[in-house]
């Protein structure tokens, strides 16, 4: 009767327990000591809150929770095959983590426990943190080809969400894209100019947390883009200015004869002013001229100097076909085309 008595109280207590959301030993373990005292003990055990992570390297997390009043101590868990596996029982209120794999998400829980008479009564499971360790370093990053105005990038493949590319502007690194492959083509860069990038790996994390997790930055390369063989406003400018110097060298009779054309002495007085003079206030709408020769803008460098030559054979047969002129070279930029080209170019006159 007494036995029957002691084992309907021990239902009892445990029916009571479980009421409570606390875990207690089992009652063929309690042997004689104050049931109620457990009950008491058990029920005070609080839920583990405030579980956060702070990611330490591509092996390596560390968890910190709030602490729990009374608690002798805390288990730590970790999720592995769907089920929550004990790593440890700490003292304290963090533990970290090792040897984990890189780039991997990890889940835990922590639990709160207090040691009544030898034994662990456990409180609630925290609710489930979830992290991610770092990748790691990026390695082989190299220039898979360089052109006048872009640089191809590559490297080896490892683990991670994606890869961020950085560049060096203006002594400061700034990421300038993103990709999920091995290799990236930074475009829209200047001819025959140094540039230097870098790239890491990312382990994107939850995106309500937004708190990407990244290895360590790769070496740096170094990529000159080649010298563009396309012709430049620049290019134009020097054509320009070597046409009109061959201009002024073939105009035998103007330099021979200069002090004798209208405006000497009042609107110029040297054989430079009456050129710079006349050229001023050439313009196409103000002076005559024969034909319109235009050059593409996406035309090659080789085709300007074919152009030049072809252009001082014109020069020579108009002054040997009329000597008492100045023939003025006149460019300009015509973006909407002429009707004898109606692409963009520029637009070349001989005026006089």
């Amino acid at each position: 009767m007494k036995n029957g008595m002691k084992k309907t109280a021990a239902v009892v207590m445990a029916v009571m327990l479980m009421g409570t959301g606390a875990v207690v030993p089992a009652a063929e373990d309690m042997g004689i000591f104050s049931q109620t005292a457990i009950v008491a003990e058990a029920a005070s055990v609080g839920k583990v809150t405030g579980l956060k992570s702070k990611t330490l390297s591509n092996s390596e997390i560390q968890l910190n929770w709030s602490k729990v009043k009374g608690a002798s101590g805390y288990t730590v868990y970790m999720r592995k095959n769907g089920k929550y596996n004990k790593l440890v029982d700490c003292k304290g209120t963090s533990y970290t983590v090792k040897k984990l794999p890189n780039a991997t998400r990890e889940n835990f829980k922590v639990r709160a426990y207090k040691t009544v008479k030898g034994k662990k009564v456990y409180g609630e499971y925290s609710a489930n943190w979830n992290t991610a360790t770092n990748p790691q370093a990026c390695k082989g990053l190299k220039l898979s080809s360089v052109g006048t105005d872009s640089v191809k990038l590559s490297w080896t493949k490892i683990g991670c969400t994606n890869y961020r590319i950085y560049q060096n502007i203006k002594g400061k690194w700034k990421e300038i894209g993103k990709t999920t492959g091995t290799s990236y083509t930074v475009k829209k860069l200047a001819p025959a100019t140094k540039y230097q990038f870098k790239i890491r790996a990312c382990k994107q994390d939850d995106k309500k947390t937004n708190n990407n997790h990244y290895g360590k930055y790769s070496g740096v390369v170094t990529a000159t883009t080649k010298k563009s063989d396309k012709i430049t406003q620049a290019d134009i400018d020097a054509m320009k200015a070597e046409l009109t110097a061959y201009s002024r060298e073939k105009a035998e009779y103007i330099k021979e004869n200069y002090k004798n054309f209208n405006g000497y002495g009042e609107k110029y007085n040297t054989l430079d002013e009456f050129f710079d003079y006349y050229a001023e206030d050439c313009t196409p709408t103000s002076s005559g001229y024969d034909t319109i020769d235009t050059i593409h803008f996406g035309e090659t460098v080789n085709t300007l100097n074919d152009f030049k030559k072809l252009y001082k054979d014109h020069i020579d047969y108009e002054y040997n076909k009329r000597e008492d002129v100045y023939y003025v070279v006149y460019i300009e930029s015509c973006p909407n085309g002429l009707d004898v080209n109606p692409n963009p170019c520029w637009a070349v006159y001989l005026l006089y």
